[in-house]
């Protein structure tokens, strides 16, 4: 599967995963909530580090950005 989650996305899919994994740990979260708040929080990491989600797949979404090829002077000048 190819990358298809931004830098941006990977940021805030991290940070959130993250904030949600220290309410787990410091107790905010607790029970059933407990385990669908860990699950979501190891969902948003692992997309997140990845650069894929399988979502965005299925939804056809690509907030990757797509890489220009480099042109140096010499090419634009047609030296």
């Amino acid at each position: 599967m190819l990358k298809n989650v931004g830098p941006e996305d990977r940021i805030m899919r991290i940070v959130i995963g993250i904030g949600l994994a220290v309410l787990i740990f410091v107790g905010a979260v607790q029970g059933t909530a407990a385990i669908i708040v860990g699950l979501l929080a190891a969902v948003l990491i692992a997309t997140g580090l990845l650069a894929r989600c399988p979502a965005y797949k299925l939804a056809n979404i690509d907030t990757s950005v797509q890489e220009q090829s480099y042109s140096t002077t010499d090419d634009r000048s047609g030296l």
